[in-house]
């Protein structure tokens, strides 16, 4: 995905890391659950892009580069909110009875 240009460098690394520590087993969940909240994220952060910069994110640096239009999303943050929606479900998890 990183080669393709579909994906950073650091959402590449994230998504393999995390996909190491979860296991074989909860690895298509993952996927599945990442994806979702990325589109959701992709939606919202189209639409934050079509309105105005409020005020008060006016001279804010990370507002301003998210506001972007030719910035890229921050894919990150789905892979990260997946990875923990996903972790309960582990082998890590189960001898906790959790």
């Amino acid at each position: 995905f990183f080669n393709a240009g579909w994906i950073g460098g650091g959402d590449a690394k994230l998504a393999a890391s995390t996909a190491l520590w979860l296991g074989f087993g909860p690895l298509m969940e993952y996927l599945l659950t990442a994806s979702i909240f990325g589109g959701v994220l992709t939606l919202f952060i189209m639409r934050f892009r079509l309105m105005p910069l409020p005020a008060v994110l006016q001279g804010q640096e990370w507002a301003m580069r998210l506001h972007r239009v030719d910035a890229g999303v921050p894919y990150g943050i789905a892979l990260a909110a997946a990875a923990i929606t996903v972790y309960p479900h582990t082998i890590w998890m189960k001898p906790l009875g959790l």
